[in-house]
């Protein structure tokens, strides 16, 4: 009896189907067999077998597939060898009749992903709330805020600002950007999903990070506080971040939106697309990563792609420019403005017969322009709205912000004034030698540069990791301490090899014990005597070695949030007396949290304290 062939996509699929893909490290070993096997032909194979687990999860499947190389290591021999232990018998003649078996989720893995969907949702929700609550209190954008001064960019009525202490305060936790924790002003970027559905946070350097458990897919940031009305739209700009936005409103007086991730600008733009089926849609790409993205938006929303142009040699703080804010930072915003209507002006033509230098391939017309006819006709959509001499609609342009725009895009006394033409960059670039953003005076840091993550959080052994869930939760955001990193403050366990800290809720990092010097006899004494549990520190990093000092977080919040007064007092032009009288009610406060302290300790020392059932001591 011959032996019937087998093909062997489909011998794999029936290996695959007595492996349970819920085991992290079993799921990645899979997709690297398979890449090594079928190339990237292996996702589909792989991406059914991987939704029979029940905590699948598309994004990170499609993330986990790309980052994954044939060259892993793994081949079809180690999926076979997988299906072996769960007693899939590789001789031919003993499994045909799998090869239709399905590979599908069981009805217990399809009811916990509707409970996980429900427990989403109702946490997508709340995050919702907080966030309107946090908008609703926060207040106007003030003047001279650092992130928008380097970008040249005035507050707008969309954005609103609040201290980073205040902010911890409303969400009981600090917000971080890749484990450091953003500080000063802080300024709120609504993600409008309808309602607002959370917000992106920016601080005064930059870092960004937005509301743990918010939804940002599908939203956006808009410059303006409400859609533009669906029988009044003509030409539509689509960023990704919202400086970029901003800024090339700015430079044309046009309506914008930020879709504030690369990984939404599609969504965004297909969304636009459908409500404005008639517009225009430019979108305004980014150099560099953001290129492939850009040209996806474009091409799924049929809108344009328009890009920034720089001199060869430009940098900004040494850093290659990538955006359209970077441009209008180097070039001025009436170099900005001059190549976006240029672009809109090549609309028609590309709606036409194609100029040569637009360039076409699936749907998507990428604008590069390198002339210039003033004499071009609008689109039709276009020809609705009357077009200033300039070649900007007026629509969406109030007095106040043309005369601002016409103030701030002015040049200054003794330099040269920024060229109109993009196709020059290296005279578009001229008047950034003159910038004061540029030109900041710079102290050298107090401390070295925090480096590299110190070990990656797949060294840390998995019952360590599972320890740190049990004691504080679940999900974790588990994390290592960088080269020079902290302080990392917050609650500790102590366990063998590691001190685990809890440095934000549902967030902890890992310490190494064999690194770690405590600096008070005391500390030593308590590490030894298993007495750490739940002791509050202050962890910091000289290069690798680990320093634990204690920390009081009453006392901590107590010294930020009367700084954080006396800054507000001192931006609201308040007596100087009332610094002197926010230190004395500081003094006191201290001292009263002492002798409650002090109390509690007397208390529970008397014969007969006891406690009631079912109460916790007093923290």
């Amino acid at each position: 009896m011959t032996t019937p062939y087998v093909n062997e996509a489909d011998r794999v699929r029936a290996a695959l189907a007595v492996i349970p893909a819920d085991d992290y490290e079993t799921w990645v070993d899979m997709a690297f067999a398979l890449k090594h096997g079928f190339g990237d032909e292996g996702f589909e194979i792989w991406d059914a077998w991987s939704r029979t687990a029940a905590n699948y999860n598309e994004r990170a499947a499609r993330t986990t597939w790309r980052s994954v190389r044939e060259s892993g290591g793994k081949t079809l021999s180690t999926l076979f060898w997988h299906a072996r232990q769960h007693g899939f018998d590789l001789r031919r003649a003993h499994y045909p009749d799998q090869m239709t078996a399905v590979l599908a989720p069981s009805a217990e893995v399809l009811a916990q992903r509707e409970r996980e969907a429900a427990r989403r949702e109702a946490r997508h929700a709340a995050v919702a709330r907080e966030a309107a609550s946090v908008w609703d209190w926060a207040r106007p954008v003030g003047p001279a805020h650092p992130y928008l001064q380097r970008k040249h960019l005035e507050p707008m009525d969309t954005l609103r600002e609040l201290d980073a202490l205040e902010l911890h305060a409303l969400l009981g936790y600090a917000p971080a950007s890749e484990e450091v924790t953003l500080a000063g002003r802080v300024l709120l970027v609504p993600v409008w999903n309808g309602p607002i559905s959370t917000l992106e946070l920016i601080d005064e350097q930059g870092l960004k990070s937005s509301l743990a458990g918010g939804v940002k897919k599908g939203g956006y940031w808009m410059t303006e506080p409400a859609l533009v009305p669906a029988d009044e739209s003509s030409l539509i700009l689509i960023a990704e971040g919202m400086a970029t936005a901003l800024s090339a409103s700015r430079a044309t007086g046009w309506f914008a939106v930020a879709a504030l991730s690369s990984g939404n600008l599609s969504v965004v733009a297909t969304n636009l697309r459908e409500r404005y089926p008639d517009a225009d849609l430019i979108v305004l790409g980014e150099l560099g990563r953001g290129e492939a993205q850009a040209r996806q938006a474009a091409e799924e929303a049929r809108a344009r792609v328009a890009w920034p142009q720089f001199a060869a040699d430009a940098r900004i703080d040494d850093k290659v420019p990538n955006d359209f804010s970077d441009m209008a930072v180097l070039s001025g915003f009436d170099a900005v403005g001059a190549h976006l209507r240029e672009v809109a002006r090549s609309l028609a033509k590309a709606d036409g017969v194609l100029e040569p230098n637009a360039s076409a391939a699936s749907g998507v017309t990428v604008v590069e322009m390198d002339e210039r006819e003033e004499g071009g006709k609008m689109s039709n959509v276009k020809e609705k709205l009357q077009a200033d001499a300039g070649g900007s609609p007026r629509r969406r342009s109030s007095k106040r912000s043309a005369s601002k725009s016409a103030e701030q895009d002015a040049p200054m006394p003794g330099e040269a004034a920024p060229t109109v033409a993009p196709v020059e960059p290296a005279a578009a670039a001229e008047p950034a030698a003159a910038s004061p953003a540029t030109n900041s005076p710079r102290f050298p840091p107090s401390r070295p540069p925090v480096g590299e993550p110190l070990f990656a959080v797949s060294d840390v052994l998995s019952e360590v990791r599972a320890l740190a869930e049990h004691r504080f939760g679940s999900p974790l955001r588990m994390g290592t301490p960088r080269e020079n990193g902290g302080p990392y403050r917050g609650e500790v366990f102590n366990t063998e090899h590691y001190l685990i800290q809890e440095v934000a809720t549902r967030s902890v990092v890992f310490h190494r014990k064999a690194e770690m010097t405590f600096v008070s006899d005391r500390l030593k004494w308590m590490d030894e005597n298993a007495r750490l549990n739940g002791s509050e520190l202050q962890v910091g990093y000289d290069g690798g070695q680990a320093k634990v000092y204690p920390w009081d977080r009453a006392r901590d919040l107590l010294d930020r949030a009367v700084r954080s007064l006396k800054k507000s007092a001192q931006e609201l032009n308040f007596s100087p007396n009332l610094e002197g009288m926010l230190d004395q009610l500081q003094a006191r406060s201290w001292a009263r949290i002492r002798e409650l302290r002090t109390e509690a300790l007397e208390k529970s020392k008397e014969p007969g304290a006891s406690r009631e059932a079912g109460t916790e001591p007093d923290r």
